[in-house]
């Protein structure tokens, strides 16, 4: 029960940080004009994208293994013996607990959900003039974070109507939520069908991160977000 309302919640969390450094890391350089100096240098701009996403993704392995680490206390804590009025139960001669397979789908699945996440959190951070306009922009991307993490820490899918599990398992970050629940459980079919699905989401958002940074729009895109609101504030 524990696992079922909190572990969501813990991914939703982890994909935030992630999209919030990735997103402050291009918003940074375009507010302090730093950007334009790096496009400049003598490395294509698939490359600069490629160094920013992979010292975004490493910090947050780090964070990833951190979790996984955590997780696996966790479990054990739990799945090593349940104490009950005539005695204790092993959980695992129940086939409840986590295999060394599962610890391996967990990481993949993880794995492509930060690499998406922040190729996306790049992606829209182009747009923004500043920091705080990306982390407005950020806001919208919350939302499909939010969304599956409400609603799998309080339901279980299958009691879902059809059209609400269908648009549910449409957004991909979904499924590394479901998967924190399925995989003690032994559901692997699940978790392999997710992490397809997550990896094809994957290429298409680095394939559109990748675009960006081939054209002009990297400097030339503007996306204001609450401008009004924020010329207000300044009258003030």
């Amino acid at each position: 029960m524990g696992q079922t309302a909190m572990m969501p919640f813990v991914v939703m969390m982890m994909l935030m940080l992630a999209m919030q450094m990735a997103a402050t890391s291009i918003a940074s350089e375009k507010e302090e004009k730093t950007l334009e100096t790096l496009l400049t240098l003598p490395v294509s701009r698939l490359n600069i994208l490629i160094g920013k996403l992979a010292g975004s993704v490493l910090v947050a392995l780090l964070g990833t293994v951190s979790y996984v680490v955590g997780f696996t206390i966790y479990m054990g804590s739990i799945t090593s013996a349940v104490p009950v009025s005539g005695g204790e139960i092993d959980l695992s001669s129940l086939g409840i607990g986590m295999t060394p397979l599962g610890y391996v789908a967990l990481g993949a699945t993880m794995f492509m959900a930060i690499l998406s996440s922040l190729a996306l959190a790049i992606s829209v951070a182009v747009f923004a003039e500043d920091v705080r306009g990306a982390q407005a922009l950020l806001g919208y991307l919350f939302i499909p974070l939010f969304i599956p993490a409400i609603v799998l820490s309080m339901v279980d899918v299958s009691e879902l109507p059809a059209p609400a599990a269908i648009a549910l398992y449409a957004i991909p970050y979904s499924h590394v939520m479901e998967a924190v629940k399925d995989l003690p459980l032994g559901d692997y079919t699940s978790t392999i069908i997710a992490l397809a699905y997550l990896s094809a989401f994957t290429l298409a958002t680095l394939y559109v991160a990748a675009k960006i940074f081939s054209t002009e729009k990297i400097l030339t895109a503007r996306l204001r977000v609450g401008r009004r609101r924020r010329r207000a504030e300044e009258v003030e």
